[in-house]
């Protein structure tokens, strides 16, 4: 990166100075303090029915010749799901639909400097695949065999992506081994409505009776697969409990109840601990995963159509887990420690 010289407000030179902790550059005659803020960068996931990623292939340097998903800088004035959209039109030729953020990474490039990548899932909704843009080839690519991709955040991503659905493709598999002749949508859909809110009085129930028992469980998942949260047990356990608490009243239909602004305060709590943002939202994925793990051992689902109903549910409640992840990025960028 270019190192700046002069002050872009009094034209005086630029110095290195120690404040707040950290060597900044310092205007000592107009006293401008110069913070290096991370650039934000948006990118997309879109996987087609076969369960294949679309990929662009780098024109330009960094990474010439190399795949990524299709990503670009959010302009000024720009909200960052817009951005990414646009890129994966301009990459891609895909109209794309925002269906959930997948993740928020930031790295350290030789090129850009500080980056802020924020991952979508998205949806292809119109338009014609056609490499543009900054892109020279385009295509999808089988989930479970992409080539070696040019960010690692993407590749970090698409692994959040993977393990967050990999639940869903083994329930549909089963299903599909099941009844190979069978479209699930076309013959259970219009017929499971009592069947639903059978599902959800007992998800509620047990979600309410077991909430101690899931927080535990996750808390152990916690400890295995991101032991530097282990410090903060006591903290994430408690904003789990109000994550199930806010999962009940949504299958209760009392979506209202729901008190989003109070994740918003949990991450500023989160951030004052110096939790890194990506690992609350991955602290996130493990917390719905918890859900799942929980009523498979209770042995609740019996019949495929049980399966297929309460895959409908888990799509849904990753709505709620997506607005979730919102507010507390929301507490990230409003702490004073962001």
């Amino acid at each position: 990166m270019k190192k700046r010289l002069f002050c872009c407000y009094c034209g005086n030179t630029i110095t290195q100075s120690e404040i707040e902790g950290k060597p900044r550059d310092y205007c000592r005659h107009c006293h401008t303090v110069f913070y290096e803020n991370p650039l934000p960068v948006a990118s997309c996931i879109v996987v087609n029915e076969a369960r294949e990623v679309l990929l662009v292939k780098r024109k330009n340097d960094p990474y010439s010749g190399m795949w990524c998903l299709p990503i670009g800088f959010a302009e000024t004035g720009e909200e960052v799901r817009n951005a990414a959209l646009r890129e994966l039109e301009e990459e891609a030729g895909i109209e794309g639909k925002i269906i959930r953020l997948i993740d928020v990474d930031t790295i350290e490039n030789y090129f850009y400097g500080s980056m802020a990548i924020v991952t979508y899932e998205a949806e292809a909704a119109g338009g014609t695949l056609r490499a543009g843009d900054d892109a020279s080839d385009a295509g999808y690519f089988p989930i479970m065999k992409l080539p070696k991709l040019a960010w690692s955040s993407n590749r970090k991503a698409i692994d959040i992506y993977i393990d967050q659905n990999k639940d869903s493709w083994a329930m549909v598999d089963s299903f599909k081994r099941l009844f190979p002749d069978m479209n699930p949508k076309e013959k259970f859909s219009p017929k499971t409505e009592e069947q639903k809110r059978l599902l959800s009085n007992i998800l509620m129930k047990i979600i309410e009776r077991d909430t101690e028992e899931i927080s535990l469980n996750w808390a152990e998942d916690i400890k295995s697969m991101a032991p530097n949260l282990t410090l903060h047990l006591e903290a994430l356990v408690k904003m789990n409990k109000d994550v199930l608490r806010a999962i009940r009243h949504w299958l209760q239909g009392k979506s209202r109840a729901i008190d989003f602004e109070k994740f918003t305060k949990m991450g500023e709590n989160l951030s004052r601990l110096d939790i890194p943002l990506p690992d609350a939202l991955n602290a996130m994925a493990l917390s719905r995963k918890s859900i799942w793990v929980h009523v498979v051992r209770k042995k609740i689902l019996f019949s495929p159509l049980e399966i297929y109903t309460t895959l409908e549910f888990n799509n849904r409640i990753i709505f709620i887990y997506d607005r979730i992840n919102y507010y507390i990025t929301t507490g990230y960028c409003g702490s004073p420690n962001a």
